[in-house]
């Protein structure tokens, strides 16, 4: 599944670079812009989506019925989750609550077999090789399917597949320079 670069340049501008542009601190995104958004561009929004513009849009995406199984998976894991295992509701500092909230969301979500469609692709499996599972994470039950490679396809944008098209034509196109110095040197 590919993001076309008018969708790239939608999601930039109105959910990604917003706050770069907006000296109102307490700004929030356009939530009927959001609404104009499939499963992939989600994915899309999720990958690139910058933490420090807080975590509203992170809700919307889990709250979404277009969210994908391994759209939910990449903002689990991308959140460093092992440092929210060791608190609960009542131990985590006020400024990290939100993000407790979505993690537990996500996982609530997963038990609950609440995410409909899976059909993006999302290999947590690095992030879940460093985490130290003997430890007792109390009260996170975190199911055995998140901690899975999800099936399916992962997105790419059109602007980074050309980039890699791009650098595997430079790529050949200095090996051949490169042959053909060595053929004139014999």
């Amino acid at each position: 599944m590919i993001i076309l670069p008018y969708k790239e340049n939608f999601i930039r501008k109105n959910f990604i670079e917003y706050s770069f542009e907006n000296p109102d601190e307490d700004f929030i995104p356009d939530y009927n812009l959001f609404k104009k958004l499939n499963s992939t561009d989600l994915y899309y929004l999720a990958q690139n989506y910058n933490w420090d513009d807080g975590i509203k849009v992170l809700h919307w995406i889990i709250d979404s019925p277009k969210c994908d199984k391994g759209c939910a998976s990449l903002i689990f894991w991308t959140s460093e989750p092992d440092f929210y295992f060791g608190y609960t509701i009542d131990t985590i500092p006020d400024y990290e609550k939100q993000t407790f909230l979505l993690l537990k969301k996500i996982t609530d979500k997963f038990r609950n077999n609440e995410f409909k469609k899976n059909s993006l692709k999302y290999d947590p499996t690095e992030r879940v090789k460093r985490m130290d599972w003997s430890i007792d994470y109390t009260g996170w039950h975190i199911p055995e399917e998140l901690k899975n490679i999800t099936k399916g396809i992962t997105p790419i944008s059109l602007s980074l597949l050309q980039g890699l098209i791009w650098e595997w034509q430079r790529k050949r196109k200095l090996a051949k320079r490169e042959a053909r110095k060595r053929n004139r040197k014999k």
